[in-house]
């Protein structure tokens, strides 16, 4: 039988590592991982099922992100296979590197980069006086995409153990420091529209607050497995802890895009009573209401409104109140962070 003899000799030039800093790494984290992705897949069904109407490319910007997590979920399986199934009793199998373990550091990449790519998109729609905040993110983006390829074609080319992936480790490492800067970056971004907008209503200042939290946590998990990664590839590069972590940061990113989807409606329930009492978005400088107009309420978009309702939904004077000169500022802000990107609101004055 094919392991019927132990082959004690790994390659000439592969020192023998602890299982439990590798494959043990990896099969905890392809664990946590795996758990992860029926949550996406789980959060999926629900985005289709409650926005069966949403915009095009948001929709396709969902399925490129599930298509990309299934696919980084099917790549890592066959990687725990092959080395606890499939060369399990095989010493020299276990040392040596497999190709899906490779295809990994690639499909890594533009997994992160889809995800980035939404919060990306959010900034850049917020308005014209803010898109120049999206440029460092872009240049941070499309650099760790491109140190992720780097390093996976190097280890396709080079890599033949497994103890030889330290040598593409500061690659891997330099790629998550990137998409933690992009995590900065772009919720620093948010977090200082978001400031710039406060107002002098107690109630809008409250929910802008609630608000800024809320942006701040959608990135905080994502950037503390991004830290761990940078971290483990950068000081222990001998081993795969780092790999391990990454497949859980990987699928964060996937359900933390869902989640700020998916919480549309319950944003909107919570906010856009308070809100439509004193905001309203326009084209054009604002006019004061007249009582009649106040009083009536808008229809309500299902889908595309969040805490205020889109242009078209508004009372038919195209007003705001005579004490929301911010509101438009304001909105544009809300708008982005509760995760509308799709609400294009046109220039502001």
């Amino acid at each position: 039988m094919r392991h019927s003899s132990v082959d004690m000799k790994g390659p000439s030039n592969t020192a023998v590592l602890p299982l439990s800093d590798t494959l043990g790494a990896i099969y905890l984290g392809l664990l946590a991982g795996m758990m992860l992705y029926g949550l996406t897949v789980h959060q999926t069904y629900r985005y289709y099922k409650l926005y069966p109407k949403d915009r095009l490319y948001i929709k396709a910007l969902v399925i490129i992100i599930v298509v990309l997590e299934t696919f980084h979920s099917v790549l890592w399986n066959i990687v725990g296979y092959h080395y606890l199934i499939t060369e399990a009793m095989n010493i020299r199998g276990l040392l040596l590197a497999h190709w899906s373990q490779k295809l990994c550091v690639i499909e890594t990449g533009f997994a992160i980069f889809s995800c980035q790519s939404y919060y990306a998109c959010r900034v850049y729609l917020i308005g014209p006086r803010y898109r120049w905040l999206v440029i460092p993110a872009v240049v941070s983006m499309v650099t760790g995409l491109g140190l992720a390829i780097a390093a996976g074609v190097e280890a396709f080319m080079y890599v033949q153990s497994v103890s030889d992936f330290e040598h593409v480790s500061w690659l891997v490492s330099s790629g998550y420091g990137l998409a933690v800067a992009t995590d900065v970056i772009l919720t620093s971004a948010l977090v200082f529209v978001l400031r710039k907008s406060r107002t002098s209503s107690r109630r809008a200042n409250s929910v802008l607050h609630i608000l800024t939290i809320y942006s701040i946590n959608t990135g905080v998990l994502t950037s503390i497995f991004g830290v761990a990664v940078f971290v483990f590839a950068l000081i222990i590069p001998g081993n795969l802890i780092y790999a391990g972590i990454s497949i859980v940061g990987v699928k964060l990113y996937a359900n933390s895009v869902l989640a700020v989807l998916n919480s549309r409606k319950s944003i909107d329930n919570q906010f856009v009573s308070g809100f439509n009492e004193s905001f309203s978005v326009v084209e054009g400088p604002p006019r004061a209401c007249s009582s009649a107009s106040r009083s009536r309420q808008a229809p309500r978009h299902d889908l595309d409104s969040a805490v205020f309702w889109e242009r078209e939904d508004q009372c038919e004077s195209g007003c705001v109140p005579v004490d929301s000169a911010d509101s438009q500022e304001l909105s544009f802000a809300v708008v982005a962070i509760a995760g509308h990107p799709e609400v294009a609101l046109g220039e502001r004055p």
